[in-house]
């Protein structure tokens, strides 16, 4: 099976790459840390443009002093990049299949700056091979989305109408449309189930015990000293299996602590994570002004009652739009939002993958509070610096953990430095942090920072930096360093 993955990624490549207008091929040598295990590594870097398509591939070989990298069906699968076609939010076509980095769905109520990287796949140099599909047929269309085509976990989207366009061919109401978006995780738990099972055989007694310890706490279950020493018994089991089942079955006469889905994949829809909405958008002022306004609920597993339960009404009142200004294009969202505090906006966001399972908080007539989104992109000669801010916060929220939230993102191209100097400076930054009550940015809880810094130094010559912290849904830092020479041929 890997021989012929093997064979169809290096034929895949060859055959479509010989008939590429804008080819870049590219390799280095170099070093990189995975799962804490230091590598030398050798990788070709092939990215190719047919017009409106694009093709990446990371043709990659991983090697340590006690040998090669332990290549599996994923890894090989992660030499796929990406394939896409078009650009989000221009018609009539836009696809992607591969890594998903700031994936949008409607207006951003449900899904929005989405990535469908996991701390597992960051730690195992793994990518994960989404998938969006957006069709803008003038009078209707839809977006689509999957974090994963292997598994569809992730999977939804919007479908619309402009119920006047076919009668009004100008102004405004032209323009106007209408959406039904629903987005949903049948497995809230699988991020958390794979950093579990991967510590299944940890050797130290002691490291056992804290793990366990972690997976109750972050599962809501309050630890008094008959659960830490009845934990700290089981941890001392030598047999594997034995002690596992033991610990992932433990409960007393009165509570099961620990559902299933952490240890088992299931098909258990009740547990599913799920969104839902109906929007509208009115061009008053071509694309500069366009009103929007949602409505939205959510759906989860209150583990409490064990009951599934619905939230009530979410409402987003906002403007979005685009200016172009000759050297300076902005793009831009702002709401007002009015929403039930067990309603968490935006819940697929960049960090989803990071921090789940997210469990809604199911509350007993829910206050109902307020707060402001804002999302600003600044284009700056024609691309060439591009800038994001991005705020949210609502008050008396049921998640003080998550909000404020804020993000900000600066993209530099090469090319400005390489016209100025001749040698090409590119980069890109990227800060989130949730809670952002302080800026404490070395609290890894709340903090994601990425970072890629590629410097000419030579003219097919490149040194490349990239770093990545973040944090899993136990509170343990995701991070991962490269450093390697880039050379393009």
């Amino acid at each position: 099976m890997k021989k012929l993955l093997v064979l169809i990624i290096a034929l895949f490549a060859f055959s479509s790459f010989s008939f590429a207008n804008d080819l870049s091929m590219g390799g280095n040598i170099g070093m990189e840390e995975i799962g804490g295990i230091m590598y030398y590594s050798l990788a070709l870097n092939p990215e190719a443009r047919f017009g409106k398509m694009g093709i990446g591939l990371d043709l990659y070989l991983r090697w340590n002093d006690e040998g090669l990298f332990p290549y599996t069906t994923d890894d090989l699968l992660s030499m796929i990049k990406y394939v896409s076609w078009g650009d989000k939010g221009v018609k009539p076509v836009y696809a992607r299949f591969g890594i998903l980095e700031d994936s949008l769905l409607g207006h951003g109520f449900i899904l929005n700056h989405y990535q469908n990287a996991t701390p597992f796949t960051i730690e195992k140099g793994l990518k994960r091979l989404g998938a969006q599909l957006d069709m803008d047929f003038k009078y209707v269309g839809f977006e689509s989305i999957t974090n994963d085509v292997s598994s569809f976990k992730v999977r939804g989207g919007r479908a619309f109408v402009r119920p006047l366009a076919p009668f009004i061919k100008k102004g405004p109401l032209s323009g106007l449309a209408i959406g039904l978006s629903y987005l949903e995780d049948i497995d809230p738990y699988e991020s958390q189930r794979a950093i579990i099972l991967d510590r299944k055989e940890e050797e130290n007694q002691l490291t056992r015990y804290e793990y366990y310890i972690d997976i109750y706490e972050q599962n809501g279950v309050e630890i008094d000293n008959t659960i830490k020493q009845e934990l700290f018994d089981i941890s001392l089991m030598d047999d594997i299996e034995a002690r596992w089942t033991e610990f992932k079955t433990y409960s007393t006469d009165t509570h099961t602590y620990l559902i299933n889905e952490l240890f088992e994949e299931t098909e258990d829809l009740e547990k599913r994570l799920a969104g839902y909405s109906i929007d509208a958008e009115l061009p008053v002022l071509g694309n500069f002004v366009v009103l929007i306004t949602d409505f939205a609920r959510q759906e989860g597993y209150d583990k409490v009652s064990d009951d599934r339960f619905t939230t009530e009404l979410a409402h987003l009142y906002g403007v979005k739009g685009v200016l172009n200004l000759g050297l300076i294009r902005l793009q831009y969202q702002l709401d007002y939002r009015n929403i039930p505090e067990d309603y968490i906006p935006a819940i697929f966001n960049s960090q989803y993958e990071f921090v789940k399972p997210i469990i809604l908080r199911k509350i007993e007539d829910p206050k109902r509070v307020s707060g402001y989104f804002g999302d600003v992109n600044i284009f700056i000669l024609n691309n060439v610096l591009r800038v994001n801010l991005a705020y949210e916060d609502y008050v008396d929220t049921a998640y003080p953990e998550i909000f404020p939230r804020i993000k900000g993102e600066l993209e530099l191209n090469p090319n400005l430095t390489k016209n100025l100097i001749g040698y090409g400076v590119g980069a890109k930054f990227t800060l989130e942090k949730l809670n952002a009550e302080s800026l404490d940015f070395n609290d890894i809880e709340n903090t994601t920072i990425k970072g890629n810094v590629t410097i000419d130094v030579a003219k097919s010559t490149q040194v490349v930096y990239e770093y990545f912290r973040s944090w899993d849904s136990f509170g343990t830092e995701v991070k991962q360093v490269k450093l390697y020479t880039q050379i393009k041929f």
